[in-house]
């Protein structure tokens, strides 16, 4: 029997990243009713973000419709590529400061409902896979499912990482972005075993637009 999966044997650190739609539930059950509309709601969502992560170097690994995985492959075993790091932070800071445009478009669109986001990034060992059913590599590991529990700790359009990606990046990003302790997420029952959240924002004001002038004509 073929299995969906295979481990390819390699494993590496690197940067993983999931941004996901808050309240979709609700949303595509309550707010919207028609299946083409869902699928607009979605796709614009989907679409954009995939966009932004390919445009600061990021490989997605698989979307669900309401969220997004995806990596980069430039701090692939790279702690001290400081830019490459400043690039995951610039993605997800890009995603969130593009949100009331996004909202625009989704207005447009048949008058879609507005969506809000959480992006959560961290860094650390993941092992690659690849599926039958896709051409793309799959990541697997602490670091991946870390990554998505961190996420509901952020605001709503707003983003935090895991204290690994925070210990390699706050002694050289910290003249560039504001980090805040903000929670702490519990691997086990032990509570020594608890792991530091830290929230996310740029020192610069005038960066937020930047961002959106950068993106605008893409949506």
């Amino acid at each position: 029997m073929a299995e969906e999966i295979q481990f390819t044997g390699n494993a590496h650190s690197c940067c993983v990243c999931f941004i996901d739609v808050v309240d979709s539930t609700k949303i595509t059950t309550i707010e919207i009713t028609d299946p083409e509309k869902i699928k607009r709601f979605y796709s614009i969502f989907i679409n954009t973000m995939a966009a932004i992560a390919r445009n600061f170097g990021a490989n997605v690994i698989k979307s669900t419709g309401d969220s997004l995985i995806y990596y980069f492959p430039e701090t692939v075993d790279s702690p001290n590529n400081i830019p490459a790091f400043k690039n995951v932070f610039e993605c997800g800071l890009t995603m969130i400061s593009i949100n009331p445009i996004v909202n625009a478009k989704l207005q447009k669109e048949d008058g879609l409902p507005n969506l809000s986001y959480r992006i959560s990034a961290d860094y650390g060992r993941v092992e690659v896979a690849t599926s039958l059913t896709s051409a793309t590599e799959d990541l697997f590991g602490s670091t991946v499912s870390i990554c998505a529990k961190i996420n509901s700790m952020a605001p709503a359009n707003g983003m935090v990482i895991g204290s690994n990606l925070y210990q390699v990046t706050k002694a050289s990003c910290v003249d560039d972005y504001h980090f805040n302790k903000i929670d702490e997420y519990p691997i086990d029952d032990n509570s020594n075993n608890q792991y530091s959240v830290y929230s996310i924002i740029s020192k610069d004001k005038m960066s937020n637009n930047k961002r959106k002038k950068l993106y605008k004509n893409m949506l």
